[in-house]
């Protein structure tokens, strides 16, 4: 596996490895492996070494340089680059190039970071999966005939396969920790406000979208994840707290069947964090029910708003999820008291999970309720068991309601070799106790997966 961001922003910056050898590296990688994969579905090689130039001469100019610099990254397609397609995975904007970098775009080019492309995606940011008719399907590095994940599933695959070393995503309902789970990397959704949103497609400036959406990193190490964070960060994380906090941990949210893969996968990381000295306790968040019935409604509302004028007669240009998802809300219609109400109960619902997250400082359940599906066929069975109405992702989506950080974890591999993950959330601004358990989780757990070691890997083992 290729160096992580860390590894090579401290080579680079002490004269050990060049920018324009790591780009080229990273480059050789994407061309020899994503053919497999159809990850990385934009390129911008040539642009990349121009500056990878730019940044080699820095080094030797006295110019202050940034903690990224000349480390080479892969950014979402729902984020606008300036020059580059910007089309959301949809036939129905796929002519539209962006004019100017998204707001977390630039704050990873003002660290340093460069620009090898732009990754796969769900149509609309709308699935869990990762297969459009712009761009065709990406493919699971553990396993070419599973999912990646979705929406950011093409980051996912890109990082797992050491494509690129850092990512960068999008999650409005678990679009970054999912794949990340999938994929066996680490993934990031920061706290509400931590992040700009601004440039990312969709209807990302109507209220929902713009309380419950964030963009943030993906990574092979928990390291790699606070240096992403921070670059694209708009203001300075709180700092870790130094003691050993309380966690509670909970197998299920109440809401949806979970496998019991994924059930020993929260069990190994909590009894891993006990030996650190942590107080472990079974405990649920409060208003798990509540919570996502209020999340949906609002969302449903919105995309009932923004997807009709959108379509516009042109059902038949959109791929299978985009289809589902407008027929999900094509003619729905709940009016301004229902939302208005679902946006109080929020409100009132925040107030008591702060309440909670004051006794349990962490929380430590499962991040997806079964390891990577079959492409295209998504969650049909849970352990035999189908799954439940309401949506299949929920153990997520509480953290993108609440504006909560969390973070999904690498922790080993199911019986058929798949990558299992553990999901760790805490309080509204403490992104960096999030981090700090995830740390320890990667030296208890054993960290990012490598493909090649999969027994169906999409990888050569000589990679």
């Amino acid at each position: 596996m290729t160096a992580g961001a860390a590894e090579l922003a401290e080579a680079i910056r002490c004269g050990e490895r060049s920018p324009v050898e790591v780009v080229d590296e990273q480059i050789a990688m994407i061309e020899r492996h994503d053919p497999q994969l159809n990850a990385v579905v934009v390129h911008r090689f040539d642009e990349a070494r121009k500056e990878a130039r730019s940044a080699e001469r820095a080094l030797t100019g006295g110019t202050e340089i940034g903690p990224l610099h000349g480390v080479p990254v892969t950014v979402k397609e729902a984020l606008e680059l300036e020059g580059l397609p910007f089309t959301n995975g949809s036939l129905l904007e796929a002519d539209r190039i962006g004019t100017r970098d998204a707001a977390a775009v630039r704050g990873l080019r003002a660290a340093g970071a460069i620009v090898l492309g732009t990754t796969n995606l769900s149509e609309f940011c709308c699935f869990y999966d990762s297969d459009n008719r712009v761009y065709g399907r990406t493919r699971n590095p553990h396993d070419p005939k599973r999912t990646p994940g979705g929406s950011s599933g093409g980051e996912a695959a890109a990082v797992a396969a050491g494509l690129s070393p850092l990512g960068l995503g999008s999650d409005l309902g678990s679009s970054i920790r999912q794949p990340a789970a999938w994929c066996g990397v680490f993934g990031m959704k920061p706290s509400r406000g931590l992040v700009s949103s601004a440039g990312h497609a969709g209807p990302s400036s109507l209220p929902a979208f713009r309380t419950f959406a964030s963009v943030g990193p993906l990574a092979r190490s928990a390291v790699d994840l606070e240096l992403g964070l921070r670059a694209v960060a708009i203001a300075d994380p709180a700092p870790a707290r130094p003691a050993r906090l309380p966690v509670a941990m909970y197998e299920d949210d109440g809401l949806q069947a979970v496998a019991s893969s994924c059930r020993a996968a929260v069990r190994r990381a909590a009894d891993a964090l006990a030996a650190e000295g942590h107080e472990v306790v079974a405990a649920v968040p409060p208003g798990m029910a509540e919570v996502r019935g209020a999340y949906d409604l609002m969302l449903g509302s919105e995309l009932a708003l923004y997807m009709p004028p959108l379509v516009a007669g042109r059902e038949e240009e959109l791929s299978r999820y985009g289809r589902e998802a407008f027929e999900r809300v094509r003619g729905f219609s709940p009016g301004m008291r229902p939302y208005a109400e679902a946006g109080r109960e929020l409100g009132e619902i925040e107030a008591r999970a702060a309440e909670w997250f004051e006794l349990h400082p962490v929380a430590l359940c499962p991040t997806v309720p079964v390891s990577a599906p079959l492409a295209a066929e998504g969650i049909v069975t849970i352990d035999d068991e189908p799954p439940r109405p309401g949506g299949k992702l929920t153990l997520c989506t509480y953290a993108n309601a609440l504006g909560m950080p969390s973070a999904s974890v690498p922790a080993g591999r199911d019986e058929d070799g798949l990558p299992l993950a553990v999901h760790v959330m805490a309080a509204r601004g403490r992104d960096l106790d999030v981090l700090a358990v995830a740390a320890e989780l990667e030296k208890a757990l054993g960290g990012a997966l490598d493909p090649a070691e999969s027994p169906r890997s999409a990888l050569s083992r000589s990679a």
